[in-house]
Parts: structure tokens; C-alpha cells; sequence
């Protein structure tokens, strides 16, 4: 039976249907996101180039996409993607943390994923299953207040974590009873083995009993970490199988750093635990964990300046698993007592998640496959074939974030259709069916979900995310010629030749040839132009710089 989700009401769709949708995407993906046109004048007699989308640029107009180090115009959070519970609980948290819908909804999003993990999968068909757990971050310049709004989940967290102190200290203290059990049963055994060998004549020795077994240290349970090395977040994936999570104010400093406690990379590791398949940790000195499933959401921010550094040369897709929110620096609100530090109905239903039943008989992970509809499975087939479609018209960064899509709307179909069910649980319950219905786990993910994740993709993670990867690079070439022309800006240069470029700017990162290219590739773009000068000898090359002022907030390449 397919629960009906009481006391919520449908998910708004914004009077959108998934044809509408995506039709309108495609209109807007004609554009570039984030892109002020700067035009001064008919460049008449000026030299004149074209981008990868086909768009003129000259020496007058040069393409200012670049070096567009700015946020542009972004939707806002679409909330009526939520059902109304969630709609009413967003808006009046966000005033009381005085933030926007975005700065709590964003991580909202990553945790409810993370809390539920592979406890249950969204299954597509029958050889495609994905867990919920989703990367999620909100870009937000020092003092936009992104901490606040992280912190409206965290509190919540915590209190949960509090609560539960009593039960893992009960829990602790049973396997210090099996610890001294296991201890006085290998004395036993090991004095049972010594006899059987001394007798005449000596007798087979007795195996070591099961409960003879040393049972570890006890891992004490934990939603999320912070700071984890490796080690230790595979232990606390003992402890909770379904997944973990990480949570960091700032995720910068995760992802630059992913080798100071290992002798290699972390970044392996990291590009798995999005996956939740098995991973089997090798050590050298005692024996191999092995994780059946490796599954741990990130939720955090990024400051815009710290995204190149954060994956810088990151070639793996690492930044294509986030989905970037980047919300509006908020207004002035007056302070509001309409809200508590941590509401209610919000505990209740991220520990509903939590308690999510996901044992079986040996209390070993069972997880449990959640279906789509029918009708949902149609409206997931037209999405595939939409981003199928436009794919094929994306390159670099851009079309590794986009494929992605058809994971990342399955995962968020399900993420909100159990935020759904979860908050309907502390709901008035009604008489007959309807009450009982309320009460159920989601059975199928309904179309209403799937058209909803959909659109919450589309139209708000996908600018958002292009706007966000314009501060890495949408492709390298785009990544190396951001680099060149800040450091021609930090160095005050009008002149530039081919060599110090490559030498200077670009650290020998590119052979000859590929500068040369590079250098070519920012004529057409209208930033350079090239000036040869005959000599006795070879004819000297040398490129003017555009004396425009770049963008206002192109950075020196020390922070590149």
C-alpha cells in the first residue's frame, strides 16, 4: 500500500509542469549564467573573436566572463518544493537565525540525506538503486551568515546526541561485559588447550570458543563528525553503517588538505564514500576493515575565493558531487520570539529519520529499496532524456556537474519524500484511513517528488552551480586563462611575452605550444593582442594587454 503523506499537503511545483521545466532550462542555458555584458561602444575596426558558445568579443568588448569573480543574479530557493510543513517550519527559522530560506534549506537537505544514508535506496529499476545521502554547501562570502544558518540543523543534531547519552553509556557498559567475558574465556580455553596437551597421552586440544573473542574497543555512535581522519570515520562507520556524515563550517580546508594524515591522498577515499559501495581499508599492522558501504555526506560552506584553492587541479570530479547553493547576502530582520533555538517538530522528525528501522535478524544492515511510482518513473525517464539532450552541448566542469544530474534528482526525490512522511508524523492524525496512511513509511516515491527534485535541480542547484564553478574554472583552459590575467593585473603588466607567461604566470604548468594557444585563446576573448616587431634576427612577439580594469573582483594569482 502507497502511504499517503498526511497533514503536508502536495509539493508546490510553482504552476510548472516537467515539460515546462525543462523548456525553460534550456531557454536559460542559451545565456551564461553570472555574465554582466560589458559593451563600450560599436567596435568598429577592432579586432573581433569568438568564444566556445559563439559569442563576439573584441578589444573594446573583451569577454568579462573570465574573470567574473561575482555571484550575478541567482534564483532563490524554490521552498514550495518542501511541503507545507516544512514551508512554514523554513520560514520561521530563517528569521530567526536571520538568514534567507536558502542558508537553511540547502543543509537541511544534506543532513535529512546523510541521517537516512543507504538505510533506504531510491531504486530506479532493477540494476540501479542510489542511497539518499547528498554533498550539499552554501557559497557565502565571511559575514553573509552561513554559519547561522548551518547551525539551525546543528543545534538540532546535538540535542538528538544529548538525548541519547543515557542509551550509549547502556551500551558501553555492555561490551565492557563482554570484554571481561571474552578475557576470562580465552584463561579458560588457554588452561583447557594446556591440559589436553600435557595429558599421557595428550589430547586435541578444544577450539577457542567464539565468546573468547576480543570485541574491540567500544566505538561510541555518532551522527556526524567534524574533523575525522580517515581511521577514525571508518570505526564510526561500524558503529552506524547506514553512512555518516561530515559537517564543517568551512570545507575548504578538507579538500586542500587531503594528505596530512596519510602518507598518499585522501581523495580517494572521499570519492568513494559518495558512492556507498564496499572499500576495504588496508593496514599494515593489524588486520583489514572491511565497510560494505563506504557512504558519508559532506554538508559545510565554501567562501567563494577559497573554491579554486579548495580543488585546485582536481581533475577527479570531486566539486561535481556538491550541490551548490549560493543565497543572497540576507536584509536586516527585526529579532523574532516566534522561534525556538530548536523546534519541536524539527527534532522529532530528523529522529524519525534516524530511527529509520534498518536491522536484521543478526542486527547487520538491512537496507530497504523504495520504488518509484508509475507515473514518477515516466517523469524521471523525460528528465534523463532532457540531460541526455544537453549534455552533448556542455564541456569541462559544467557537463561533469550536469551528468550528474539523473543521481543527484533520484537522491533528492527521496530526501524529500521522507522529509515529507517525517514531519507528518508529529501532524494532527485523523480518523479512519487517512490517520493510518499518515503514520506509514513511503512504500514508492510519488511523482510529486520526482517533479519537485526535478525542479529544485534545474532551477535552483544548476545556476547556482554554474555560478559556482565560474570561481574554479569552467574548464582548464578557462582555469588557466582566469590565472593569466590575474597575474598580469597583480603585476601591473601592459606587456606580456609568450615565455614569461609560461614561465611566471603559469608556473611551466603548459609546454610552449600550449601557452601559445592559451595566448591565442585570449586575443579572440579581447584581452590581449598581439604586437611582432621586426628584428635582425627572429621577429619579436609580444602581446598587449587590454588597459580596460578587469572585473572588481579578480584576485592576485597568489590566491589562484
Amino acid at each position: 500500500m502507497t502511504s499517503t503523506i498526511g497533514g503536508g499537503g502536495d509539493v508546490g511545483n510553482g504552476g510548472d509542469d516537467l515539460n515546462d521545466i525543462v523548456k525553460t532550462s534550456s531557454r536559460q542555458d542559451n545565456g551564461t549564467t553570472g555574465e554582466k555584458s560589458k559593451t563600450n561602444g560599436s567596435p568598429d575596426g577592432a579586432q573581433k573573436g569568438q568564444d566556445q558558445h559563439g559569442a563576439h568579443h573584441s578589444w573594446d568588448d573583451p569577454n568579462w566572463s573570465i574573470l567574473d569573480d561575482r555571484r550575478g543574479e541567482l534564483p532563490d530557493f524554490p521552498i514550495d518544493t518542501f511541503t507545507k510543513p516544512w514551508q512554514d517550519w523554513a520560514g520561521r527559522v530563517a528569521h530567526g537565525a536571520g538568514v534567507t530560506i536558502g542558508h537553511v534549506a540547502v543543509p537541511l537537505l544534506g543532513v535529512a540525506s546523510s541521517l537516512i544514508g543507504t538505510a533506504r535506496r531510491v531504486r530506479a529499476s532493477r540494476s540501479w538503486s542510489e542511497p539518499m545521502t547528498l554533498w550539499t554547501c552554501v557559497v557565502a562570502n565571511s559575514g553573509d551568515r552561513k554559519t547561522p544558518g548551518l547551525n539551525v540543523t546543528v543545534r538540532a543534531l546535538n540535542l538528538i546526541e544529548k538525548s541519547n547519552l543515557a542509551a550509549i553509556n547502556l551500551a558501553r557498559l555492555a561490551h565492557e561485559t563482554r570484554i571481561q567475558k571474552s578475557k576470562e574465556t580465552r584463561k579458560k580455553w588457554k588452561e583447557e588447550r594446556r591440559a589436553a596437551l600435557d595429558a599421557n597421552p595428550p589430547r586435541e586440544p578444544p577450539p577457542m570458543p567464539i565468546d573468547a573473542i576480543d570485541p574491540g574497543n567500544f566505538i561510541s555512535p555518532r551522527l556526524y563528525a567534524t574533523d575525522p581522519t580517515i581511521e577514525s570515520l571508518v570505526a564510526l562507520l561500524l558503529a552506524r553503517p547506514r553512512g555518516m556524515m561530515l559537517i564543517r563550517d568551512e570545507l575548504s580546508g578538507l579538500f586542500s588538505n587531503m594528505g596530512r594524515y596519510s602518507r598518499g591522498s585522501d581523495r580517494p577515499f572521499w570519492l568513494e564514500s559518495w558512492n556507498g559501495g564496499r572499500h576495504v581499508v588496508e593496514r599494515v599492522s593489524r588486520s583489514s576493515i572491511v565497510i560494505d558501504h563506504l557512504l558519508v555526506g559532506v554538508v559545510g560552506g565554501f567562501q567563494p575565493d577559497k573554491l579554486a584553492r579548495a580543488f585546485a587541479g582536481d581533475e577527479d570530479g570531486m566539486y561535481a558531487r556538491f550541490l551548490y547553493g549560493w543565497p543572497s547576502t540576507p536584509d536586516y530582520r527585526p529579532l523574532t520570539n516566534e522561534v525556538s533555538e530548536v523546534e519541536s517538530e524539527f527534532q522529532s522528525a530528523l529522529t524519525a529519520l534516524i530511527q529509520l528501522p534498518s536491522e536484521d535478524a543478526d542486527s547487520g544492515l538491512a537496507s530497504q529499496d523504495v520504488g518509484l511510482s508509475e507515473s514518477a518513473l515516466a517523469k524521471f525517464e523525460e528528465f534523463r532524456q532532457f540531460v541526455d539532450k544537453t549534455k552533448r552541448g556542455l564541456d569541462g566542469r559544467e557537463r561533469q556537474w550536469f551528468v550528474k544530474g539523473e543521481t543527484q534528482v533520484l537522491r533528492l526525490a527521496g530526501t524529500l519524500a521522507y522529509l515529507a512522511w517525517a514531519i507528518s508524523l508529529g501532524a494532527p492524525m485523523w480518523d479512519g484511513v487517512a490517520g493510518i496512511t499518515s503514520a506509514l513509511e513511503p512504500q514508492t516515491i510519488a511523482e510529486q517528488f520526482v517533479v519537485a527534485a526535478v525542479r529544485l535541480w534545474l532551477k535552483f542547484f544548476w545556476p547556482h552551480a554554474r555560478a559556482a564553478l565560474r570561481q574554479i574554472g569552467l574548464s582548464e583552459r578557462h582555469a588557466n586563462e582566469r590565472r593569466v590575467l590575474r597575474w598580469i593585473k597583480a603585476n601591473g603588466r601592459d606587456e606580456v611575452s609568450r615565455e614569461e607567461v609560461r614561465r611566471d604566470a603559469l608556473g611551466q604548468s603548459l609546454d610552449a605550444d600550449q601557452t601559445q594557444q592559451l595566448l591565442d585563446g585570449l586575443v579572440k576573448a579581447g584581452w590581449l593582442r598581439e604586437i611582432a616587431t621586426k628584428t635582425p634576427g627572429r621577429t619579436r612577439r609580444r602581446w598587449q594587454v587590454n588597459p580596460l580594469p578587469t572585473a572588481e573582483s579578480a584576485e592576485s594569482a597568489e590566491r589562484v
